[in-house]
């Protein structure tokens, strides 16, 4: 997830996404990192063709499109929802997301590049449309689910989403270099934009995660420490997530969960 290159930012902020943010709205900053990521997806755009994977189970760059396209039109409905005080239709967090992921990858997987590739900008103006229209108190009201606040919806299937699916596009592309830079620019926007320590611990979970992929433990454990010690409850997590997989065996790792 060779030889691409790492993607610059792309954004105007990124020598500092807090700068000029203390008078900012939540719903400028939410709008902020969508515009960022919208950005950074251009790799997947510029990489999609019609060509199927070469490697079994591996996604090629348009079935990732697809996949951020699929979440992000749940994110918009979501918060369509909630400001209008409509029931929410699909939950798919709430239940065997790995389903939900293969369900709609055999949605799309038939698509064309083209198709999927019209869709990207128009997932991105809907969730962008559906946050403009919001307050800052309805992006403050209750998730469904008991998620936590509304607005969180936006990271999960925004920036963060995007990070994700571009370091596994990267590495399994042999472009460590790129993956890194891509965690690592997610993990500065919620630094910086939402400093908040439960947003840090989240954020620090997810780049400690990146490196217990990729078999760096030296970089993954002070950042899963520090989220561990911000949020107890990822323990019961972290002890089922694949991704520490590779450096669960470790001691200070085991200390760590243990602890």
């Amino acid at each position: 997830m060779c030889g691409l290159a790492a993607v610059s930012s792309g954004c105007p902020c990124h020598r500092g996404y807090a700068d000029g943010m203390s008078a900012t709205s939540l719903k400028e900053r939410l709008i902020a990192t969508l515009e960022a990521a919208r950005v950074r997806e251009q790799v997947l755009v510029s990489a999609s063709d019609d060509a199927p994977s070469t490697v079994p189970g591996q996604w090629t760059a348009k079935d990732n499109l697809a996949h951020l396209n699929e979440w992000r039109g749940y994110a918009m409905r979501t918060i369509e929802a909630v400001r209008l005080g409509q029931p929410i239709a699909e939950t798919p967090e709430a239940g065997d997301v790995d389903a939900e992921n293969e369900v709609i990858y055999q949605a799309h997987r038939g698509d064309t590049a083209a198709d999927v590739v019209a869709a990207v900008n128009e997932s991105y103006r809907g969730l962008i449309d559906a946050i403009d229209a919001c307050t800052d108190e309805d992006l403050l009201k209750p998730r469904p689910g008991g998620a936590g606040p509304l607005w969180r919806i936006v990271p999960g299937n925004g920036h963060t989403h995007v990070s994700q699916h571009l370091s596994y596009y990267f590495t399994e592309h042999g472009d460590l270099a790129a993956a890194e830079d891509a965690a690592v620019w997610a993990h500065t926007i919620e630094v910086e934009l939402f400093p908040d320590p439960v947003e840090r611990a989240a954020a620090d979970y997810n780049l400690g995660c990146f490196y217990a992929r990729t078999d760096r433990a030296a970089k993954a454990v002070p950042l899963l420490a520090s989220a561990l010690r911000t949020r107890p409850d990822l323990k019961g997590w972290a002890a089922e997530d694949p991704d520490i997989d590779p450096i669960r065996d470790q001691p200070e790792v085991q200390a760590l969960l243990a602890g």
